[in-house]
């Protein structure tokens, strides 16, 4: 089966959590400019701890460890081309060979990571879209990934964190080529707007156009402004939604820190209910969220 056909038949789809909280729960330094792929590099192993927690936690999808592992990432650090493909294609690996060490019985998915060339750029800009590209440079850069991604076997991409819609639409041309099944999220200015200062309504004319987009909606974005946002989204959408947020703590872009470590239990059970009753199908957490939220929030849902 499909995830595309799988997908149609879920009322709730657990996503998992943070990457990065997990990573350093595991005494792994990762205030670099490769954030979590260093891992790839490093510890490889951890990222496979991750994975398989938040299988074992009732995740139907696990994201992978590429959010911002690029070609040109890796090549700055001195390595070669192939050396940064065979990175991108391992956190694939990983999570397959976690997803086959768990013992947990849900359904379980690999969807490879995508974020914006902001993330590239280590200094918060996926929050702001403030950079300026060229489309075919855009394109360049992202092409890459998309296809080493694709040929480790992820069963789904998961394009996340956009900030501009100019961004998403190249991503979008290079899905084409390859006519593979994508979710898609953007982070927000504020409950209509993306951070470029897009409409949210564009963002949703242009994904619910485009055949390969299966689901669709917001991450990392503060937890109070999902309710709003998915209901506003709900309202027209004829695909799947998803929220994926973050504990509400604020980036330091300098420090890859979060501001403080806020509680999340009411998070992932009462606020979670409030989202799935306005709409969202896919529902996980983001930067700040935990293996413990993820089984809170399977228990709330699905239990």
């Amino acid at each position: 089966m499909t995830f595309q056909h799988w997908l149609t038949e879920q009322e709730v789809v657990i996503i998992d959590g943070s990457m990065s909280r997990l990573l350093e729960e595991q005494a792994l330094e990762i205030n670099h400019k490769l954030w979590t792929a260093l891992a790839l590099i490093e510890a490889p192993e951890a990222i496979f701890n991750v994975h398989k927690r938040y299988f074992d936690a009732g995740a139907n999808i696990a994201i992978t460890a590429s959010y911002q592992a690029t070609v040109k990432s890796f090549s700055e650090l001195g390595y070669s081309e192939a050396d940064a493909i065979s990175f991108i294609k391992s956190s694939v690996t990983l999570a397959k060979e976690a997803r086959a060490a768990s013992k947990s019985p849900q359904t379980k998915w690999i969807a490879g990571s995508v974020g914006p060339y902001g993330a590239y750029l280590s200094d918060g800009s996926e929050y702001t879209g403030n950079y300026q590209i060229a489309d075919a440079e855009l394109y360049t850069f992202h092409a890459g990934r998309i296809k080493a991604l694709i040929e480790a076997g992820a069963d789904i991409l998961a394009i996340e964190t956009i900030p501009r819609l100019d961004e998403l639409q190249v991503i979008l041309s290079i899905i084409a080529t390859f006519d593979f099944p994508v979710m898609v999220s953007v982070s927000l200015k504020d409950t209509e707007h993306l951070p470029s200062g897009d409409s949210l309504d564009a963002f949703q004319t242009l994904v619910e156009q485009d055949k390969h987009v299966v689901a669709y909606g917001i991450n990392c974005v503060a937890p109070q402004s999902v309710a709003a946002t998915i209901e506003h989204l709900a309202a027209h959408a004829t695909k799947p939604l998803l929220a994926y947020p973050n504990s509400g703590a604020i980036f330091d872009p300098i420090s890859k820190t979060w501001s403080e470590d806020l509680s999340t239990k009411e998070i992932f059970s009462v606020d979670a209910k409030v989202w799935h009753q306005k709409g969202a199908t896919l529902i996980g957490g983001c930067c700040c969220s935990s293996d413990s939220d993820i089984a809170l929030l399977t228990q709330s849902l699905k239990g």
